[in-house]
């Protein structure tokens, strides 16, 4: 033990670095096969007094299985930093709660960021986690630099988790209720460098001597050092899955010096206007269940998260669904879990299932492929009691909206991995033309896709998710794996196009539109029956005669009925009938509409074609009388009708 502080041993959890009365408490694990072969397991503590670091043991008498512990005791110095070592290796403490030296995000390290100890106690003003209900979400994904990074997001902050708080008028303006971040815990986005080498720091971003294709800026530049040597880009893993500090959210997000209070600032702040924060984890093989629940625990408690997207192979999904702290907590898992009768009452409506399913048979459905039509009749009905299930057809991975109907195949090559990397079933359609085009003919039917798309995924059961951008139009120019890409390619610019616009205004209304009607985010499976005896089914499928879907492997269109008896507003008013008319044929299609309950009639509420907004069926039917009793839908259009008394 060091004669200059006085050591004792400590209780052995929790683990990390903490400061009370007694002094500095600090609980860690080696990592070590067997600490005194290799000198001994301890703490590099750095104060004023030893500003170079000091080494301090922990003693032996403290250890308990592969944790050791001790107290300095007496020891009140806040601004302390530390690093664990074993013999002469140095590591920071994974436990730890925040990191010092903040840095440039994309900068090469020239020292290790020390541990710190936790900070102030932070004043939350009675904010507390929002606790929407799966049927209710509107949720939204994003990459916090890159959401606000570009030059034009319009933001001062851009990058950091201050833009976030000042995109939060225009999140609200979108109807959303819930983001979803993508890994913002602390890790090294820097690939391939020799970690901690001692090497001479290097302008941002930069190796000097690089051949393979790397990165390029916002403009699509390279970037010289002095005398004209080109300095390549470094590569970077942009979207964060890796292994990181689990407990410290990532300091280069932050505009200032403190991004754990940024951090906090930006969830109540959002939670102040009723949108719910939820985080991405990636963990790889070797992190075990208990570590999972602990930093899961830990966000929820101390930064009021209110769900995750746990990643990862082996994920202990019963531990998730049956710990009573997280019962009140959203987690996400692309893995299914199956409970069983007793589960299916109690606790696992916490979980939710990300629905890889519905993105590639609904993009088979809008390319018009054979036999999808039953496929689309599952996905928009699919739901149920006893966990959420969220739809999307664009995700952080993958091609963009945008991109799914510009391009046929991927266009991955300034990842430089000469287009190997990505996956090729992307199940897109380019409309016509690869990539960019100027031919209306080639634009509108984009436009008209995206929105059908966007229609289809809003107006099924379960979560909506939509990927930050998709709702104008953002694109990747083709690249379904931009991990690497820290410029314009993966972030997302907010200087839209007039049909970026039209779809901007076609995606609020549509998120209107559901929240506005229970019917269409039902809690409970919808059954197909007339369970209330009122007439009508919940919901109902229809062909060219109404009643009489045609779900034959050729078919590419079906009209949906949700009855709005069932589905209750205001506390007890009944919901609208909505009628859904689909097209993905490439020739018009007659449906059948259900007749409607005495005094009631069909109205035209949208159409993915504008040119159905300016004549509308229903009002111009020279010559007939009584309700009308069939619609004719236009080439890969969908239109959407509301029963009016």
């Amino acid at each position: 033990m060091h004669i200059e502080y006085k050591v004792k041993a400590d209780r052995a959890y929790p683990l990390g670095a903490f400061l009370d009365r007694d002094g500095l408490h600090i609980s860690a694990v080696c990592d070590c096969a067997d600490p005194a072969e290799e000198g001994g397991f301890g703490v590099m503590l750095y104060d004023r007094r030893h500003k170079n670091g000091i080494r301090i043991p922990f003693p032996q008498e403290s250890r308990v299985g592969g944790v050791y512990s001790m107290l300095l005791a007496d020891y009140q110095d806040k601004d302390c930093r530390y690093l664990l070592y074993c013999g002469g290796r140095m590591w920071q403490d994974p436990y730890c709660r925040k990191v010092d030296d903040p840095y440039r995000y994309g900068a090469v390290k020239s020292n290790m960021p020390r541990c710190m100890i936790q900070g102030e106690a932070y004043d939350w003003g009675g904010d507390r986690p929002l606790r929407c209900p799966y049927e209710d979400m509107i949720l939204y994904a994003l990459h916090v630099r890159g959401f606000t990074k570009h030059r034009s997001s319009g933001v001062e902050h851009k990058g950091t988790y201050r833009g976030i708080t000042e995109k939060i008028p225009y999140l609200a303006d979108l109807g959303i209720t819930s983001i979803l971040l993508m890994p913002c815990y602390e890790f090294d986005e820097v690939m391939d460098q020799d970690f901690w080498s001692g090497r001479t720091p290097m302008e941002q971003g930069t190796v000097p001597g690089r051949q393979a294709p790397l990165n390029t800026d916002a403009d699509g530049g390279t970037a010289s050092g002095a005398g004209g040597r080109v300095r390549q880009r470094i590569r970077l893993n942009y979207w964060g899955y890796q292994e990181g500090l689990y407990y410290v959210p990532k300091s280069s997000y932050a505009y200032g010096k403190d991004p754990v209070g940024e951090y906090k600032d930006m969830v109540k702040a959002l939670h102040r206007n009723g949108i719910e924060v939820l985080m991405q984890f990636y963990f790889p093989p070797g992190v075990t269940s208990i570590e999972m629940l602990d930093i899961l625990k830990y966000w929820v408690i101390e930064y009021h998260i209110d769900g995750f997207h746990v990643m990862g192979v082996d994920l202990p999904i019963e531990l998730f669904a049956k710990d009573p702290f997280l019962s009140d907590t959203k987690i996400l898992t692309e893995q299914q879990y199956s409970p069983n009768a007793e589960d299916r009452m109690s606790r696992t409506r916490c979980l939710g299932w990300l629905n890889d399913g519905f993105l590639f048979d609904v993009r088979r459905v809008l390319k018009g492929d054979d036999n999808m039509i039953n496929q689309l009749i599952y996905h928009m009905r699919n739901n149920r009691p006893e966990n959420g299930i969220v739809n999307y057809i664009a995700k952080w991975d993958g091609m963009r909206l945008a991109d799914i109907v510009s391009y046929d195949r991927k266009h991955n090559e300034n990842n430089g991995e000469a287009n190997q990397d990505g996956s090729d079933y992307n199940c897109s359609w380019n409309c016509g033309v690869e990539g960019r085009s100027r031919r209306k003919n080639i634009t509108d039917l984009r436009l008209r896709q995206m929105k059908n798309a966007l229609t289809l995924v809003f107006l099924s059961q379960g979560t909506p998710l939509l990927y930050s951008g998709d709702e104008f139009g953002n694109t990747q120019e083709g690249n379904n794996n931009p991990y690497c890409q820290d410029n314009a390619v993966a972030w997302i610019k907010w200087n839209r196009s007039e049909d970026g616009n039209t779809l901007l205004g076609y995606t609020k209304r549509l998120i209107a539109f559901r929240r506005a009607h229970p019917i269409l985010h039902s809690p409970a499976p919808l059954k197909g029956m007339d369970y209330l005896s009122c007439g009508y089914p919940d919901i109902s499928f229809h062909g060219h005669e109404a009643w009489r879907p045609d779900t034959s492997p050729a078919s590419r269109s079906i009209g949906v009925m949700y009855c709005g008896r069932y589905g209750i507003t205001g506390g007890a008013e009944d919901d609208k009938f909505i009628f859904i008319g689909v097209n993905l044929y490439w020739s018009s299609y007659r449906l059948g509409l259900p007749q409607l309950p005495k005094g009631m009639e069909w109205t035209l509420y949208a159409s993915t074609d504008p040119q159905d907004m300016e004549s509308d069926p229903t009002k111009e039917r020279p010559g007939t009388e009584g309700p009308m009793q069939e619609i004719c839908v236009k080439p890969r259009t969908i239109v959407i009708y509301v029963a009016e008394a």
